[in-house]
C-alpha cells in the first residue's frame, strides 16, 4: 500500500488565480491545469466505529469514474501529511469493500460493521479541483486548488485550500515550494484534513480533549528514532489544540498548549547529550518567539484556571467578581490577537520550518560521526542514566532531610515538570503497573504544589481589594503536611526502572 504524502494549505478564494499565475512565473512555463468536479461520499457506522479506528472510508465521483479510497489517518506533521492509502476504481457509487487489497484494513472494516452495524454515507464533500503536475527542484510534484464545500443534512462548511502532494523525488521540494507560497501569500498551514471537517460538522460528540501520555518505544528503538518519535508526540499535541483554539476560546486548551511547549522544551534538554546545542539552536529560537506570542493569553488563562479552581475549595469572593470579568474581557481580546497570529506567515514559516527540520532530519546534517553513532545505539541505556541521573537530583532536592517550605517546592517545581516529562518519554520501555504506581505519587505532588500558585494569587488579589481570609493561611498549612506525607511515601518506593 503507497505511502501519500502531502502538505495542505488554507487559502482565500480571491489568491487562486494568483496563486496560478505566480506559479507560472516562478517554474518560467505556461502550466496546463485540468479542471474536474469532485463529488465525495464519505462512510461510517452510526457511532463512527471507522473514525474511532483512525480509518477514512469514501467514494468519489469524477466524472463517469467512481474511485473507492482507504485511508489510514498516518501522521501530521505541520501541515504535511503522511499516511498509508489504498485506492481501486470500481463501477459504480456502491461501496465494494471485497476490492480492498490491505487486508488489515479489510479486518478492520469487518471489525466496524460487526460492532456497530453497516456502513452508511455520513457527509459530502463537493468541490472543483483545478490539477497541475509541475517540476520542482527536479521533483514532480501535484498541486490541487480545491474551492466548494463540506455538506451534512443541510450544514455547510466552505473548502478552499491548496494540495501539494510529492509524485516523485524528494520531500524536500514540498517544503522549499510550501514555503514560498505561505510566504507569498499568507496560506495556513492546515493540519485538518477534508474528512476530519466533515466529521466535525457531522459528529454531536463532545470534543476529545487529549491528554499527553506515554510514548510508544521500545528497548531496541535506536535514539535517533525516539527523539523524532518523542517530538511527533509533542508536536501533535500542540496542533490538536491549535486547531480547538481557532474553533473556541476556552481555557484548558491554553493550558494544555502551554503544556506542549514545556514538553518540547523538556525533549530538548533531555536529548543535549546526544544532539549538540547548535543542532537545536534555530528550532529552539522558533519556539521561544512563539512562546512570546503565546505569554499574554496563557497568563490570562491560568489566572482564570486559578479563580475557577479556587471556587471549587470553597475560595469564592463576591469582591473579585469585577476583577474576574475583566480577566475574562483580556482573556478574549488576547485570544483573538492569538488566533490572529497562527495566521500570519511568521507563524506559519516557523512551524514549517520546524516540520522540515523533523521530517527531513536536518537536526543529524552538521553532527560529527562520533554523535550519528551514538544516535544509532539502542534508547535503554540513555533512558536508564537519564532516569537515574533526574531521581539523584530529586532526592537532593525533596530527600526527607529538613523541613521544607512553600518557597522551597515552588522554586522545585519545573524540575519536577521536567522528571514527569521524562518519565512519559521513557516509560514505556518499563512494566506498566510499577511505573503506574511509581508516578502516582510525584504527580499528586506536583498537583499541590500548584495549589501554592494558586493560593497566592488569591491572597495578592484580595489584598488589592483590600480583604484579607485567614483560611489561605491555614489552607497552605494543610498542604505542607500533605506534601511532607507525599514525599516520605515517594521515597520509600523502588522505582520502576531499577
Amino acid at each position: 500500500m503507497p505511502i501519500e504524502l502531502e502538505m495542505k494549505l488554507a487559502a482565500q478564494p480571491e489568491k487562486i488565480n494568483q496563486i496560478k499565475q505566480w506559479l507560472s512565473q516562478e517554474l518560467g512555463q505556461t502550466i496546463e491545469w485540468q479542471t474536474s468536479e469532485l463529488v465525495n461520499t464519505y462512510y461510517d457506522t452510526e457511532s463512527h466505529k471507522l473514525r474511532e479506528l483512525k480509518i477514512g472510508l469514501r467514494v468519489r465521483r469524477d466524472g463517469e469514474n467512481y474511485v473507492q479510497s482507504v485511508k489510514s489517518e498516518g501522521r501530521v506533521v505541520g501541515g504535511l501529511y503522511q499516511r498509508n492509502e489504498s485506492e481501486t476504481q470500481i463501477p459504480n457509487a456502491n461501496l465494494d469493500l471485497a476490492v480492498v487489497e490491505d487486508p488489515y484494513l479489510q479486518i478492520l472494516l469487518e471489525e466496524a460493521q460487526e460492532e456497530d452495524g453497516a456502513l452508511r454515507a455520513l457527509f459530502r464533500t463537493d468541490f472543483e479541483r483545478q490539477a497541475a503536475m509541475i517540476q520542482y527542484q527536479d521533483s514532480e510534484i501535484e498541486v490541487a486548488l480545491d474551492t466548494g464545500e463540506i455538506s451534512h443534512r443541510g450544514h455547510k462548511s466552505p473548502i478552499c485550500e491548496l494540495e501539494l502532494e510529492l509524485k516523485s523525488g524528494e520531500a524536500g521540494a514540498i517544503f522549499s515550494l510550501g514555503q514560498q507560497l505561505v510566504d507569498n501569500f499568507s496560506l495556513v498551514l492546515s493540519a485538518e484534513s477534508k474528512a476530519e471537517r466533515g466529521y466535525r460538522l457531522s459528529s454531536e460528540h463532545q470534543v476529545y480533549l487529549r491528554r499527553l501520555d506515554v510514548v510508544p518505544l521500545t528497548a531496541k528503538s535506536p535514539a535517533e528514532g525516539s527523539f523524532e518519535t518523542i517530538a511527533h508526540y509533542g508536536l501533535a499535541h500542540w496542533q490538536h489544540y491549535i486547531k480547538l483554539i481557532k474553533r473556541e476560546l476556552r481555557i484548558e486548551y491554553f493550558l494544555q498548549l502551554n503544556r506542549a511547549l514545556l514538553y518540547m522544551q523538556h525533549l530538548y534538554s533531555v536529548f543535549a547529550p546526544l544532539i549538540p546545542r547548535h543542532s537545536l539552536s534555530e528550532v529552539r529560537a522558533d519556539w521561544i518567539e512563539v512562546t512570546q506570542n503565546f505569554s499574554k493569553v496563557q497568563q490570562y488563562a491560568l489566572q482564570l484556571n486559578w479563580l475557577e479552581n479556587a471556587k471549587l475549595y470553597g475560595f469564592g469572593y463576591d469582591a473579585l467578581a469585577e476583577h474576574e470579568n475583566e480577566l475574562r474581557r483580556k482573556f478574549e481580546l488576547e485570544g483573538q490577537n492569538f488566533i490572529q497570529y497562527l495566521s500570519s506567515p511568521n507563524y506559519n514559516l516557523k512551524l514549517l520550518h520546524f516540520s522540515r527540520w523533523l521530517y527531513l532530519k536536518e537536526w543529524t546534517i552538521e553532527l560529527k560521526d562520533s554523535a550519528k553513532q551514538r544516535l544509532q545505539k539502542e534508547i535503554f541505556p540513555f533512558a536508564i542514566k537519564q532516569l537515574q541521573h533526574q531521581m539523584v537530583d530529586v532526592t537532593r532536592h525533596l530527600k526527607i532531610k529538613e523541613e521544607l517550605q512553600e518557597k522551597d517546592y515552588l522554586s522545585y517545581l519545573p524540575k519536577l515538570y521536567r522528571t514527569l516529562d521524562i518519565g512519559l518519554f521513557f516509560g514505556s520501555l518499563f512494566d506498566s503497573k510499577k511505573r503506574v504506581s511509581f508516578r502516582q505519587n510525584w504527580v499528586d505532588l506536583v498537583a499541590n504544589i500548584e495549589l501554592f500558585k494558586q493560593l497566592e494569587y488569591i491572597r495578592k488579589v484580595l489584598m488589592e481589594h483590600e480583604t484579607r481570609d485567614p483560611r489561605l493561611e491555614e489552607t497552605e498549612s494543610e498542604i505542607l503536611q500533605t506534601l511532607l506525607e507525599l514525599r516520605t511515601e515517594a521515597f520509600t518506593q523502588n522505582p520502576y526502572w531499577n
